[in-house]
């Protein structure tokens, strides 16, 4: 009998997570000695996989890991977890991803990223796994890996009537011809200001500094949400942390809450979100509830250390969601 669970593919990044509790951050050219350290499985496309699992989606993870040992406990955590990882192919002249992640006192993270094997995902790689794409009721892609495989996932995608939600983390110029085909950006309120400040109105023309500079403040997020509108994309989640989520789209603007939580580390937070978001939108929810499912989602990640421990099962997203907020 064929599965009736909403089916969710991914197609991104595998990085071994090297996390760091320190105090504080340091400054450039201090030496913060740390109060703890973790190593474990990350990268933005693999979480959201897991994320997605958990929740009950049949997942399908299409991406690059390297084959040395790091690549080994990819594919064991990914068949621990419930992921279809056939679309996962082994480098062996690429080392696996490795991310550098910390985290502070008050849970707030800075993270860097070696890519490795995730920088040689190719456009043509992701076009051979095209029915795994096709046969989605939702793709789900982020920024960890290049442009070219971004841009042949969101066509075909496209193509078949798959709903594309594009998570532009770690935020960088994208060109129209993907904006153009996403459904649903999700950007937070740094990436939004990046990919949509500037004056000469092109995406990405904030750069680094995401539209920062003077007045960057006196910017709201519905305006810099609208902005990404007009760069052609159906509708934008911007993401707002505690405050939770703006849903902007042609129909109008609402506001959907977060539950108030303890946070301990918000590392995962958007991996949560984006996978929750994809999984409610593959069920057929509306929009609005499905941003709230992913605020519950991503405000129970929250509450553990480490992204994967702290990616919630459905029954606990589900719990929540019954409560008001």
């Amino acid at each position: 009998m064929a599965s009736t669970d909403p089916v969710v593919a991914v197609v991104g990044s595998y990085n071994v997570g090297l996390t760091m509790q320190v105090p504080a951050f340091p400054t450039p050219g201090e030496t913060v000695v740390g109060r703890g350290f973790a190593e474990g499985p990350g990268g933005k496309g693999s979480n959201q996989a897991i994320a997605a699992a958990r929740l009950g989606a049949e997942s399908r993870f299409v991406g690059r890991v390297g084959a040395d040992r790091y690549g080994d406990d990819a594919v064991a955590l990914w068949e621990r977890e419930g992921v279809d990882a056939d679309a996962v192919t082994r480098d062996g002249a690429a080392h696996t991803g490795v991310g550098f992640v910390v985290v502070d006192e008050d849970g707030e993270n800075e993270i860097t990223v070696a890519p490795g094997a995730n920088d040689r995902l190719s456009a043509a790689a992701v076009r051979d796994e095209a029915p795994a794409i096709e046969t989605a009721d939702t793709l789900l892609v982020q920024l960890e890996i290049g442009d070219e495989p971004v841009r042949a996932a969101v066509e075909t995608a496209a193509e078949a009537d798959t709903t594309v939600v594009c998570n532009p983390a770690p935020a960088r110029e994208l060109p129209s011809e993907v904006l153009e085909r996403v459904d649903y950006l999700t950007p937070n309120e740094h990436e939004a200001r990046t990919l949509a400040g500037g004056g000469d109105g092109s995406a990405g023309a904030g750069g680094e500094g995401g539209g920062g500079g003077e007045g960057e403040s006196e910017i709201t997020d519905e305006a810099v949400a609208r902005e990404l509108l007009d760069l052609g994309v159906g509708t934008v989640v911007l993401t707002r942390g505690d405050a939770g989520a703006l849903l902007v789209s042609g129909d109008g603007v609402e506001r959907v809450a977060a539950p108030s939580v303890d946070a301990v580390d918000t590392t995962g937070a958007g991996d949560a979100f984006n996978g929750a978001l994809a999984v409610a939108l593959a069920e057929g929810l509306d929009d609005r509830a499905a941003v709230r499912f992913g605020c519950g989602a991503g405000a129970l990640a929250v509450t553990a250390s480490e992204v994967i421990p702290g990616l919630p099962e459905r029954g606990a997203v589900d719990d929540l969601l019954a409560e008001p907020w």
